[in-house]
């Protein structure tokens, strides 16, 4: 790494820490009790240049790699998890269309992803973790494409402007889209009110004879697994550095109070179960923290980090929910209380054993990579 770009990685990293103390984490019970976003919180954040973090500088982004773009949500997500999430949201969506987009379609799209939100959309009704499940098509006429179909729990749904969406273009054929809001025959479906994440919208969208020509098939047509599986790899390393900013909120809220409250006569900082605790968060901590940037480090040297990927996730996911369990204990009642964010903490963890593929799914998959080793 160049000094010149470990000084602008600093700078940007100081400049989040200090937008996070700022702006984010004083509203982080807010956002859960009003199940959104202040009004004008997005607009700030897109002024502010999170949207083009990771969009290379021709396309008119910041231009940052992998390993910066995780780090930068693991401390957005120490001050609110569901801003971290919405960027992850976006932030994998350019990473297909980076990777898969013709270049016409990137000229098209990515000069205006600085101020627009992007999401990748692959769930069905009818398809969850079976993506030949689903319904939507995409059927050749002449020379454009006619899309049909309904995706939904989207993250980003309902808020974000452009979708690349998974359909079938033959019985046993999935291929991936972009469409985007403006289309005639492109409609917005409802919000799902789900427990955890709550600022993030999580929504449907329905397509009614969405007309789109060549140069918005990302890939080639019948790479729709290919790329799908490519936007979960992205997805789970960002997940990761998520995973990992909750758990430090949630080690920062059980420290706080053991150092202020006793037992009887005892501070809680004296007593052994609050020292077990405490280091179990920190240890998971710390362990998801090395998965994510392992993750990372490979993905920016080009290499295979499928696996890692998954392992960032799938521990980060168990580990965040234990973490905030052993917080909630420390801080006894208060820690039952809305009054105070761990629960919300737990529920937000709770939402990422299943987004991106569910912990079973990831073991299979770790297991599945071990054995042809």
């Amino acid at each position: 790494m160049s000094t010149r770009n470990a000084a602008a990685e600093k700078l940007l990293l100081q400049m989040v820490d200090d937008y996070t103390t700022r702006e984010v984490a004083p509203l982080d019970m807010a956002i859960d009790h009003a199940q959104d976003f202040p009004e004008g919180y997005l607009q700030q954040l897109t002024q502010t240049g999170f949207l083009g973090l990771m969009l290379p500088q021709e396309f008119g982004g910041a231009g940052f790699g992998p390993e910066v773009t995780a780090t930068v949500l693991n401390h957005l997500a120490r001050g609110n998890a569901s801003t971290a999430v919405t960027l992850e949201g976006h932030y994998k969506t350019l990473d297909q269309i980076l990777k898969f987009g013709t270049p016409a379609l990137q000229q098209q799209l990515l000069p205006s992803a600085t101020q627009r939100i992007f999401a990748f959309s692959m769930t069905e009704a009818s398809g969850g973790s079976n993506p030949m499940g689903i319904s939507s098509t995409a059927t050749r006429e002449g020379d454009h494409w006619v899309i049909n179909g309904d995706k939904i729990m989207i993250t980003n749904g309902g808020l974000a402007q452009v979708y690349c969406v998974l359909v079938k273009t033959a019985p046993t054929e999935l291929s991936v889209f972009v469409v985007d809001q403006d289309m005639p025959g492109f409609s917005f479906g409802k919000r799902e009110d789900f427990i955890g994440l709550r600022g993030t919208p999580v929504g449907e969208i329905v397509m009614d004879h969405i007309i789109v020509d060549d140069d918005h098939l990302l890939g080639k047509v019948g790479d729709g697994g290919l790329i799908g599986d490519s936007a979960h790899d992205d997805a789970r390393i960002l997940m990761g550095a998520v995973l990992t900013g909750i758990m430090e909120h949630e080690l920062k809220i059980a420290t706080d109070y053991a150092k202020e409250r006793k037992a009887g006569q005892t501070p809680l900082t004296e007593l052994q179960v609050t020292h077990r605790k405490v280091a179990d968060i920190a240890m998971r901590k710390e362990t998801t923290k090395l998965l994510y940037e392992r993750a990372a480090q490979l993905k920016a040297a080009g290499q295979p980090y499928s696996e890692e990927a998954a392992m960032a996730k799938a521990h980060g996911s168990r580990a965040a929910v234990a973490a905030g369990d052993d917080a909630l204990q420390i801080l006894a009642g208060y820690g039952y209380s809305r009054e105070y964010p761990v629960e919300h903490l737990i529920r937000d963890a709770r939402a990422m054993e299943i987004a991106e593929g569910t912990v079973e799914k990831m073991r299979s998959a770790i297991a599945t990579a071990e054995f042809h080793k």
